[in-house]
């Protein structure tokens, strides 16, 4: 039978804090954490390789083919109104500029 992941409540884990993530660290399982009838789950992040599968020459395609899809567009205008949808409840700190 496989081994079950640990569950414990949050005392234990505020208690143990070192030791919870060095049992995560070691045995790669994860620990779960339960706080107001909720369940959390800590487990140790594989590091992920961003640029695997990533292939130039089909990105420099695919910017090829994107080449020209704004002509004819009124670029103050777009702006214009990519600021306005931003400045309704988004949170970018710099409007675009030309």
């Amino acid at each position: 039978m496989a081994n079950q992941p640990e569950r414990m409540n949050f005392e234990q884990f505020r208690m143990h804090l070192q030791q919870v993530f060095e049992q995560v660290r070691a045995s790669n399982q994860p620990v779960f954490v339960e706080r107001n009838g909720e369940t959390y789950r800590l487990e140790k992040e594989e590091p992920q390789d961003i640029w695997e599968g990533y292939d130039p020459e089909r990105a420099r395609e695919a910017l090829a083919q994107a080449a020209g899809a704004l002509a004819g567009v009124d670029t103050e205008e777009l702006l214009a109104d990519i600021n306005a949808q931003r400045a309704q409840g988004g949170t970018h700190p710099k409007a675009l500029s030309e």
